[in-house]
């Protein structure tokens, strides 16, 4: 066995006290757990750093990531003009059903059953499919 030589190092009370209770644990000396502590930390670094995944294995998940993306997106935007047309639709059948019906009624039916898009779903119709005279009153083109 090579000689051995005295190495110090100043740490925290505390600090000190964990190690000693960690090789106390470990059936080991504070020396020998000190030793060994140093020499696997040593295996852990090195120079030359490998990482974990490969550049083409990044750009890779990149693609599938941003295909997954791009999935939801459609999927997202699939939904929104269904549910637009359903409220759309909502809102024509309560006119035609309700000729000369005000603002206040179609808002007040749309909030009961569809939601609270109605201001935007007015402005997109109007003049298209329905007309709003200056009184309020809402009208289908029928």
């Amino acid at each position: 066995m090579p000689q051995s030589q005295q190495v110090s190092t100043y740490v925290p009370a505390e600090q000190l006290e964990e190690w000693d209770e960690i090789a106390e644990s470990m059936g080991m000396t504070r020396s020998e757990w000190l030793m060994a502590m140093v020499a696997a930390g040593r295996k852990k670094f090195d120079r030359d750093v490998q990482p974990d995944e490969s550049k083409r294995d990044l750009r890779r998940r990149n693609t599938e990531l941003w295909n997954d993306f791009q999935e939801v997106a459609r999927e997202r935007d699939s939904l929104q003009k269904q549910l637009h047309q359903t409220e759309r639709q909502a809102l024509l059948e309560f006119v035609n059903e309700n000729q000369g019906c005000r603002y206040k009624e179609i808002a007040k039916h749309l909030s009961q059953n569809r939601g609270s898009r109605l201001t935007q779903m007015l402005d997109a119709l109007d003049g298209n499919e329905i007309e709003i005279d200056e009184d309020g009153r809402v009208y289908s083109y029928d």
